[in-house]
């Protein structure tokens, strides 16, 4: 049986060499996204600025307390500690613009005592020598065209300041910081703008003794510094509130690039769904090649073959065209990974340093895939075959009808998992899923939309093929007549390049219309929950605010005609109930997010308050996340903060609605927080004005010019927001499934066409009953057709489908989020391609039929 497969290999390349190149892709695909998913989860950020200290702690904004230092400090290993300030701080040229695209770069504020950490030297000028005084580093100095002496503009937390150039700072070695600008003040200073009080600061930099291992005194260090955080509330997993890194790791307390091991995160689920593609890609390839010999495979049965021989046989294939497949796609898959990560970093979906990491694992991944889905599709398939009688097979039948009862089993199967794709993509967008599954529930959808439409795909073929029969004859008698019969007929035949052409088209149009309306639902939520006349607010960048300091609450609160304020900032947190034989000890890691409000939160928040009313003597509860918690109003609860020194016992005030399903179950006064967090810089900072234009004038004033700060209407805000967030929102997951579905879709076609080649045997037949040669190419254009706009219109439903239940039954929202013209395009490329190929690959194989035709 080997030898037989071997032979069928080389004799039958057409069908079996399109199965080859859909393994190809399928492998590819999967070793090119474990690559990088690799590549992610063992990333290391750069060391730039902390080259001369071997041991870093960092976390939470102002974690550490003049304690936490002491406490170090007096650890026998440590030589010295160097407390760091770092915040945001923005150079503006003389028309007011950043110096440098933030987009680009990072800028970070530090006191001068900071500069030993890499070290830097001064290069000219001097230190800072008070608060109306600043260093910036060579490079940030020449894009602001100043030297030392000049006077210049710093924006920090919202608010513009001018500063004289003190000096100019290079680092001592290693050359200039390639992923950071620096700005040194004074250590009061620049406590005061980072709004550091009490000592706080946001960094320790660690210099050991000599003969000291650096990993072990950060072990040491650790459950010092866990101690002066007790208050502390568990977030979600991948981001600890404290760190101490040693090493190579511990470039990741720098803050200036985005953390390439979130995206590891992301890309988990992408190979998740991937491999599912892939899997789809190559059990379609399979089944489409056994398939298309079944009266071969049913003639072996009539010269003695027994069903096991076959079955060898079919898993024999399989196993040659897996296994050469595997290896060529998991070869391909290493440089189509350089390609991808290229891509992603023009896009600034991952960050500038970010570089591919090679490892023998996503090629292991892709072969095993490969060769599992290549042996049981195999298997089926060779089942189906089997069902083929001999005597229909010498009777030149090439088709077993399938039993009615199992079809109509496929056929509901693959509805109920259609649908089951629509409610559990509905059920998590609305934070209704349980924990464990919020972050797979993507891949659950897209699984059962590959099952629904491998079930249904060939039956939506057959169907749409019997209502294109008529117009198909119509416009074309004999070839179409032919196309539709033969596709119709067949339409098993077809359905392993069916699913691949309609996942393809249904899965990149998920991924195109689920990330609007996703942004559209949650930023809709948030734009619901505020209540204001305006909203000052910064850009997201870097997946962080700028932020607006309190100073400029304070000075929108002070323009006449404003009536009431309030600063937003959100912050992972948990609330316990305070009962009887409790100690509101944390017994579970059900975090929620909370927004901390200084100011008229009960004036400016809108947040379908049920039972009692916002006040800054306690917590405000979110409905679901009380149920969730066991907590009613009036009760006293235990809330933790990241990052806090200590819980703080808050009496609940307010039981609200709008918590996105306990996501977003708390609202905390800042004044609570004020001796065990650091409060940062305010996400927003709302205000109450009434329509006055005046205030809108003085608040825009306020705002200065440098683009930085916005001042909008709520309706602006609404508008701005969503497409803030949707191009904020790592496009990662979208580019990579689009891909990947254009690579379906390319795949399927080839494979399409390439079956064409084999078909001479069937081409001389028809020759015999006098049909011309036009006549058969009008047949093989028409089958492409009838084959891939039934695909394509079934991956387009299901699409619809996706789109209606995520906008929630609205049709005019589904209809907006539709990708259209993407979708469109797909299916052009697609029937052009086809249509294209399957008339290169017919004639090829008529070119020798003149000796064999009868006249």
């Amino acid at each position: 049986m080997l030898s037989i497969a071997w032979t069928t290999l080389r004799r039958r390349p057409g069908v079996l060499l399109g199965a080859f190149l859909m393994i190809v892709i399928g492998s590819g695909l999967i070793s090119a996204f474990s690559l990088i998913r690799h590549s992610a989860v063992n990333a290391e950020a750069p060391i730039e600025r902390y080259r001369a200290v071997p041991v870093v702690a960092g976390g939470a904004e102002g974690l550490f307390t003049r304690d936490a230092v002491d406490r170090v400090r007096g650890l026998p290993e440590v030589q010295e500690v160097v407390p760091e300030l770092t915040f945001t701080a923005i150079v503006l040229k003389a028309d007011g613009r950043p110096a440098f695209p933030l987009t680009r770069i990072a800028q970070f504020g530090h006191g001068w005592a900071g500069a030993k950490l890499t070290p830097f030297a001064l290069s000219a000028g001097r230190a800072p020598a008070g608060d109306g005084e600043v260093v910036l580093d060579r490079q940030l100095a020449a894009a602001a065209g100043v030297s030392p002496g000049d006077r210049l503009q710093v924006l920090v937390a919202g608010a513009t300041r001018t500063y004289r150039l003190a000096g100019i700072a290079e680092p001592g070695s290693g050359g200039p910081l390639a992923y950071q600008r620096t700005l040194f003040f004074t250590e009061e200073h620049a406590a005061e703008l980072a709004g550091r009080g009490g000592g706080r600061v946001d960094g320790l930099g660690v210099l050991v003794e000599a003969g000291s291992d650096p990993a072990a005194v950060a072990a040491a260090i650790r459950p010092l510094l866990s101690g002066t955080i007790r208050g502390d509330a568990p977030g979600p997993a991948g981001l600890p509130t404290l760190q101490v890194l040693a090493g190579a790791d511990r470039g990741v307390l720098e803050g200036s690039l985005p953390s390439d091991r979130a995206t590891g995160q992301t890309m988990v689920m992408l190979t998740v769904i991937v491999a599912f593609m892939a899997v789809t890609l190559i059990s379609g390839a399979l089944i489409t090649s056994i398939r298309r010999r079944s009266r071969q495979l049913a003639l072996l049965r009539a010269v003695g073959g027994t069903p096991g021989q076959i079955r060898v046989l079919c898993c024999a294939e399989a196993l040659l065209l897996s296994l050469l497949g595997g290896l060529a796609g998991g070869l391909a898959g290493l440089g189509l990974a350089e390609v991808l990560v290229a891509a992603l970093r023009s896009r600034e979906i991952f960050n500038p340093a970010f570089r591919v990491s090679y490892s023998a694992e996503p090629l292991v991944l892709a072969l095993v895939v490969t060769l599992v889905a290549g042996q049981v599709a195999a298997w089926l398939t060779a089942r189906a075959a089997l069902r083929i009688r001999p005597a229909e097979a010498l009777a030149n039948s090439s088709s077993v009808a399938e039993r009615t009862r199992k079809s109509a089993f496929k056929i509901i199967a693959g509805v109920l998992a259609l649908a089951g794709a629509g409610v559990v993509q509905i059920v998590g967008m609305a934070g209704l899923m349980p924990p464990a599954l919020r972050g797979v529930y993507g891949v659950l959808a897209s699984g059962l939309v590959m099952i629904g439409i491998g079930l249904v795909g060939s039956w939506i073929v057959h169907g749409l093929t019997r209502l294109g029969r008529a117009p198909v004859a119509a416009l074309s008698p004999v070839g179409g007549y032919l196309a539709a019969a033969n596709v119709r007929f067949s339409h098993r035949r077809y359905a392993g390049v069916v699913a691949p052409l309609a996942v393809g088209v249904a899965i990149a149009g998920w991924a195109l219309s689920s990330l609007p309306l996703y942004t559209l639902s949650t930023t809709e939520e948030t734009a619901e929950r505020i209540y204001a006349d305006h909203i000052l607010r910064t850009p997201l960048i870097r997946d962080t605010y700028v932020g607006l300091g309190e100073d400029v609450r304070q000075a929108a609160a002070s323009i006449p005609g404003v009536t009431a304020t309030a600063g937003l900032w959100e912050v992972w947190a948990q609330a316990t109930p305070l009962r009887p034989g409790q100690d509101g000890t944390v017994q579970d890691t059900a975090a929620t997010y909370a927004s901390v409000v200084t100011g008229a939160a009960d004036d400016l928040l809108d947040l379908q308050v049920r039972q009692g009313r916002l006040s800054e003597e306690g917590v405000a509860v979110g409905a679901s996340y009380a149920r969730q918690r066991g907590i009613s109003l009036g009760e006293r609860v235990q809330v933790r903060v990241s990052g806090a020194a200590k819980p703080v016992d808050l009496p609940v005030v307010a039981i609200f609605a709008r918590d996105k399903g306990g996501q977003e179950g708390l609202v905390i006064p800042g004044a609570a927080l004020t001796d065990q967090v650091a409060a940062p810089a305010y996400e927003r900072i709302l205000v109450r004005a009434g329509a006055d234009p005046a205030v809108a004038r003085r608040l825009h004033a306020l705002a200065g010019r440098s683009g930085l700060v916005k001042v909008e209407t709520p309706a602006e805000f609404r508008e701005r927001f969503v497409a803030e967030r949707s191009a904020a929102t790592s496009d990662l997951g979208v580019l990579s499934v689009v891909l990947v579905g254009g690579f379906l879709l390319l795949a399927a076609v080839i494979a399409l066409v390439l079956g064409a080649a084999d078909r001479a045997g069937e081409f001389r037949s028809f020759r015999q009953i006098n049909a011309d040669r036009r006549q058969i190419t009008l047949m093989v254009v028409w089958e492409m057709v009838l084959t891939v706009v039934p695909a394509w219109v079934l991956g387009v439903a299901a699409t619809g489908w996706m789109a209606f239940l995520m906008a929630g039954g609205d049709v005019a929202e589904a209809v907006r989020a539709l990708p259209t013209g993407t979708l469109a395009a797909f299916g052009l490329a697609g029937l052009v391609t086809a249509v294209a190929g399957a008339l290169v690959a017919s004639r090829t194989a008529m070119t020798g039929l003149n000796r064999f035709e009868m006249n």
